[in-house]
């Protein structure tokens, strides 16, 4: 369809005119989701990672608080759900946490006296992909061989656990985590203090260093660039840092490790800088690391974490909350704003509260947000809504790509390809919408990327994908022809023959309307095989009867299918997992408030608590009595209600003259 230009998007979670739902200032993002602390315990928020099951393709986040680590499903993140916490080891709680994933298993350090580190197999979230609380787990490993840490590296290749600061004076501590149920030490480095880092495999385009394991460590003065090919014999390749220095606090790399962005955490609030400032280096050369330029954002606030994906960096910066960039290291503005969310309006400038963290890299495009006092944000951005990144392919493959377009521009969609090619969409775009392209007959070993720009009146970067190439891809079947196959009969080489598809997780191969990505209706139907149903349709509210007692709970579930026995109108059960109590239920002398009506009295005390006493010097007497008489009559009086009908009336008086002169 055509665009129509100058409509604004309405909607709840929309940034219409700089606000979400006139509450938080923004630009170019949709809020889906806000999971506020009070959800997760009081304790503040802090870091935050994120894992994808290779199984289902279900997102979850990890989020740290002071007192443990939350994971929370965000599959669909219009209902993330709350899947239970993992309690903070130690002897007291802690401000800092870090979190990262190695294969399948989440390691979680913090600063907290004998905190040690956790190990948890996320595997075990599988048990709980249905309605239920949060579930309380236990560290599955916990290793022993230092007593707190500050920040987390991982190198997933080799399966590599980089400890920060141990003890929050030392530098690198290497585990070799291949069996995570029993890691090994396997190398150290004391030279400086580390504060966090980064490893990766290096293949950037210093081709003296291609091929080693290299770490970009932030040491507080200074970032210094390490050979941990071997861990047991951790060499520095060079230093580098800018004047005057603050806190070097935390960098990454971009994907293709030509340059290195650095934040400085106590520039700002120490008035070095006019502003907050992020500091790009050309590490072209690994040996002789250049500062390229010192980027003013133009915000005031302190920053703390970035990462990186394609060409764009995701900043999270305390009172200023959230920021994207896009990175043009050729461009006069190295950091160019394209994105925001302001998780503390009322608060700015140089300061320690707000936006902690960041995790942009979940495949569906949702970005993960910390704020310390106000929780968890789900967002999105048109920035970031190139679908799918591919999987490995073959230098001649052809490539399908599905674009989603959510903003007209004026003018045609390129593609830029390598050597100069270029792709062009039709003059009129196909959106807002899904745009579907084949390219083919290009070599993609020499590829460093697509980059997808709008040319108008303005260039806006919409995103950029990553081709893995490879002479070994994967090739799924594919008997419907909908471009994604089955995992079973899966084949590798280069060469792409008819009736195989890059992408696999096809539930349906007989049916080419239901494939990952896909919107997933209210059809009974999982179109989008991520193994839930209809969890994109319009949801039914619905009430349980969890603890069997016939009358339903006050929490309100939604669901296209309500499962069976759901109850459309609340039963007002104040606890709904105890099947003694409920509207109406009989006393049972266990101090529970058995029957709902907000007070423990007469039989529901423990051991029947003293009926009759109602002046409570635990003896009825004849102030007792004087007592019930000026109550006669009432309703809904329950302490001297001793029949529990209600009513204060003539079969109360005799059981409290029955009662006379009995003590408690």
């Amino acid at each position: 369809m055509p665009c129509l230009f100058g409509l604004g998007v309405q909607g709840q979670g929309k940034c219409i005119n700089g606000w979400v739902e006139d509450t938080w200032p923004c630009e170019k993002v949709e809020l889906i989701a806000h999971i506020p602390n009070e959800d997760t315990g009081e304790a503040n928020a802090n870091d935050i990672w994120g894992w994808t099951d290779p199984m289902d393709g279900r997102e979850y986040v990890l989020l740290g608080k002071r007192d443990g680590t939350w994971m929370i499903e965000v599959t669909n993140p219009s209902q993330a759900r709350i899947v239970g916490e993992l309690p903070s080891t130690g002897l007291a709680n802690s401000l800092w946490r870090d979190i990262k994933v190695v294969g399948h298993h989440m390691v979680v350090v913090s600063e907290a006296v004998d905190s040690r580190l956790q190990v948890f197999d996320l595997t075990r979230l599988r048990d709980y992909t249905t309605i239920a609380p949060p579930v309380t787990f236990s560290t599955d490993t916990l290793l022993t061989g230092f007593g707190k840490a500050h920040n987390l590296a991982i190198h997933e290749e080799d399966s590599l656990v980089f400890v920060c600061g141990p003890n929050a004076v030392e530098g690198l501590l290497v585990y070799d985590f291949s069996a995570p149920d029993d890691p090994v030490l396997v190398g150290s480095w004391s030279e400086a203090y580390v504060h966090d880092a980064q490893v990766v495999t290096y293949n950037g385009p210093d081709v003296d260093h291609q091929g080693k394991r290299v770490a970009m460590v932030c040491s507080a003065g200074s970032f210094r660039i390490l050979d941990v090919t071997d861990p047991s014999d951790i060499t520095e390749i060079s230093s580098g840092g800018h004047q005057p220095y603050g806190y070097i606090h935390q960098g990454w790399l971009t994907p293709d490790q030509s340059h290195f962005l650095l934040g400085d955490e106590s520039d700002e609030s120490t008035m070095l800088v006019p502003g907050t400032h992020t500091y790009v280096f050309d590490v072209q050369d690994l040996d002789a690391p250049v500062l390229l330029s010192a980027e003013d954002l133009g915000t005031e606030g302190t920053d703390h974490n970035l990462y990186t994906r394609g060409h764009f960096v995701s900043e999270s910066n305390y009172r200023d909350g959230w920021r994207l960039f896009a990175f043009d290291p050729e461009a006069e503005q190295t950091l160019q704003p394209k994105a925001f969310f302001d998780s503390q309006p009322d608060m700015d400038g140089p300061g320690f509260e707000g936006s902690w963290s960041n995790y942009p890299y979940f495949d569906s495009g949702t970005i993960a947000v910390s704020d310390q006092s106000e929780g968890l944000f789900l967002i999105r951005t048109s920035f970031m809504r190139i679908w799918p990144e591919f999987p490995a392919v073959c230098p001649e493959d052809t490539l399908h790509l599905m674009v989603t377009l959510e903003e007209c521009v004026e003018g045609p969609v390129v593609l830029q390809l390598p050597d100069g090619v270029s792709y062009v969409s039709t003059d009129t775009l196909p959106g807002p919408g899904v745009w579907s392209v084949d390219l083919a007959g290009y070599d993609w070993s020499g590829m460093a990327g697509l980059t997808l720009k709008a040319e108008g009146a303005s260039v806006v970067h919409a995103g950029q994908i990553f081709v893995n190439v490879t002479a070994n891809a994967m090739h799924y079947p594919d008997e419907d022809g909908d471009g994604y196959g089955v995992f079973e009969g899966a084949v590798s080489g280069c060469n792409f023959s008819p009736g195989f598809a890059h992408i696999g997780g096809d539930c349906n191969d007989a049916d080419p309307n239901i494939h990952p990505g896909l919107f997933d209706p209210c059809d009974g139907t999982d179109n989008d095989c991520d193994q839930s149903i209809d969890e994109d349709g319009e949801s039914l509210p619905f009430f349980l009867d969890i603890d069997g007692d016939g009358i339903a709970g006050p929490d309100v579930f939604e669901s296209c299918t309500p499962p069976s026995g759901a109850f459309f109108n609340p039963g007002y059960d104040c606890n709904d997992l105890d099947a003694t109590v409920y509207p109406g239920a009989a006393p049972t002398l266990a101090g529970l408030d058995n029957d709902c009506n907000g007070y423990i009295l007469g039989l529901e005390q423990l051991d029947g608590g003293c009926p009759g006493d109602l002046n409570g010097d635990e003896v009825v007497t004849i102030q007792d009595l004087l007592e019930f008489l000026n109550l006669f009559g009432d309703i809904g009086f329950y302490e001297a209600d001793l029949n529990f009908d209600q009513h204060v009336g003539a079969s109360d008086l005799l059981i409290i003259l029955s009662l006379l002169g009995n003590s408690c």
